[in-house]
């Protein structure tokens, strides 16, 4: 029986033990979760389109997507000065700004916005762009646009909503691989739709080009 009586003892001294260890762990795993801040970051502001400003070659802050009278829709193209297939679109671009001339706004992007600025205007005059260009130096354009390449093209409608990123055409398959001339004009095709009225839902394709740092 003293036996059995000192068996029962350290059973129940036991069982004990256990539940003080389950309640100790318990208050440490809630004490733990209380104690650890959350992972998940404060909700940055959202800055409204038409806000965002950028420097042009002059310094002068601009903000390319501020509503314009009868522009139907804005395009962005994403370049970097040593690209080479983003020089190699600049005909191309050429005669698109000319066909929508006064119907679609076109801005010129530089991604390498820390290359001189006579280096960057050097650069647009020997290429003939005939319109504004930017420099993206804190990647806000990049950022709202979800560019990741150049050339790359980001359309926003009157609404200032993005309504197509991706190629200008599909005349490259490939770094370095090219057909002789496009198959799917998509940016032509898209501007068209746009200044023809359509409705134009988001879509998007892949470009090919050079990477932007960071993106």
């Amino acid at each position: 029986m003293l036996g059995y009586g000192i068996g029962m003892a350290h059973e129940i001294l036991r069982q004990s033990v256990r539940a003080a260890f389950a309640a100790a762990v318990t208050c440490a795993a809630v004490a733990g979760l209380a104690a650890v801040p959350s992972s998940r970051a404060e909700p940055r502001p959202v800055v409204p389109t038409d806000r965002v400003t950028v420097p042009g070659l002059d310094g002068t802050r601009i903000a390319p997507l501020a509503p314009g009278e009868d522009v139907a829709a804005t395009v962005l193209l994403f370049v970097m000065t040593d690209c080479p297939i983003s020089n190699r679109y600049a005909p191309e671009i050429r005669r698109l700004h000319d066909e929508f001339a006064g119907m679609v706004r076109f801005w010129l992007v530089y991604v390498d916005a820390e290359r001189p600025v006579d280096e960057l205007r050097e650069h647009r005059s020997s290429f003939g762009y005939p319109f504004g260009a930017l420099r993206d130096v804190d990647g806000a354009l990049v950022a709202r646009a979800g560019a990741t390449v150049t050339p790359e093209v980001a359309v926003f409608d009157a609404d200032r909503r993005l309504i197509y990123r991706g190629r200008i055409d599909d005349r490259y398959v490939s770094f370095g691989v090219a057909r002789r001339a496009p198959r799917i004009r998509d940016l032509h095709d898209r501007l068209g739709r746009i200044v023809a009225g359509d409705t134009v839902a988001f879509s998007e394709t892949r470009a090919v080009g050079c990477y932007i740092p960071g993106a």
